[in-house]
């Protein structure tokens, strides 16, 4: 017998039953799904279920995990069970994926005693980044400096949590050197011996920052209290604005230029080149974003100037991408 497309192998037993006739056609089709049923109603309240997945994405939910709590160090499989809905515990339903992360150069695992049985041992897992050692700032500084032929920063993003803030502070402050069209492509390479050259002029706050206000006596007057926490909020806004622009006596624009490196009050900075005042600072355009080097042989693109940029830079004013320090003054 031919179907209406004239293929007489698309007949009505080739098709998949429909919810109504699957016990008539299956009549072991129930138990299957009331094991499949049975089988995610073990999964406890507020554990993911993860019954679906297969031993690959299970190992890449673990190693992503593991890297988004690098600094917790060493996890038990408890902790990885709640979170992630894997059992990597000993004899636990996912013992492959137990054995693909052991497997993985990204994972580090260690057989500890179990702390509610120590004569036993369990496994505990933790994030391997390439470069171990790189703890903190000064490590990081410590490992560019040894590598003479630079190091990719992709391969430096995941030693510790904010690793990216520290390494584009040292380009900030061209404590090292970066080349490449974008950071995440960017190689970081060892400066050696730096050479600063002293601004002419002197440089104060564009403008005076507001008195801090002054904390209640009565802490406990919930009013005076609101009041106090609102005044705040505003005179911490107002120093964040009013510290990004410094006032200077000498024309700063024959010396430097937007985007160039520049130390005031014993902070690094950049001089301003932001055009959107919406966005944060590695999110503006290329055009208009600081080059990696700390010195640039030619203006910044001439679009920034038709577009306008956020701040003022001109013959008595140097504009900063970041706000200074509550210690300016007290030092230089």
């Amino acid at each position: 017998m031919s179907n209406s497309y004239g293929f007489d192998f698309l007949r009505s037993e080739h098709n998949l039953p429909s919810s109504d006739d699957a016990d008539t056609l299956h009549p072991f089709a129930s138990n299957v799904l009331n094991v499949k049923s049975s089988a995610s109603s073990n999964v406890p309240r507020g554990v993911p279920d993860v019954s679906q997945k297969s031993d690959l994405e299970k190992q890449a939910d673990v190693l992503v995990f593991l890297r988004n709590h690098r600094s917790a160090g060493f996890l038990p499989p408890a902790v990885i069970y709640k979170n992630l809905g894997i059992d990597l515990s000993d004899g636990g339903v996912d013992s492959a994926v137990v054995k693909m992360l052991e497997c993985n150069p990204k994972v580090n695992v260690e057989e500890v005693p179990d702390p509610e049985n120590p004569s036993l041992a369990m496994n505990t897992f933790s994030y391997r980044a390439k470069f171990s050692t790189v703890r903190d700032k000064p490590t990081l500084l410590a490992q560019i400096n040894r590598m003479k032929n630079g190091v990719r920063w992709a391969d430096l993003s995941d030693a510790y949590d904010g690793v990216e803030v520290d390494l584009q502070s040292l380009m900030t402050a061209g404590e090292v050197l970066a080349v490449g069209p974008e950071p995440k492509e960017l190689v970081v390479f060892p400066r050696g011996e730096s050479f600063l050259v002293e601004l002419d002029g002197c440089v104060k706050l564009k403008e005076e920052v507001p008195p801090l206000p002054e904390e209640p006596t009565d802490k406990t007057d919930q009013q005076q209290m609101a009041v106090y926490k609102n005044r705040l909020a505003e005179y911490k806004n107002a120093r964040k604005l009013q510290s990004c622009l410094i006032q200077t006596d000498i024309d700063p624009r024959l010396q430097i230029r937007r985007g160039e490196a520049i130390k005031i009050g014993g902070e690094w900075f950049r001089v301003s080149s932001a055009v959107r005042d919406d966005l944060p600072l590695d999110k503006q355009p290329p055009r208009a974003q600081a080059p990696p080097s700390v010195v640039s042989m030619k203006d910044l693109s001439k679009k920034n100037d038709a577009d306008g940029y956020v701040r003022r830079f001109d013959a008595k004013t140097i504009p900063l991408d970041g706000p200074l320090g509550d210690d300016f003054g007290r030092a230089n």
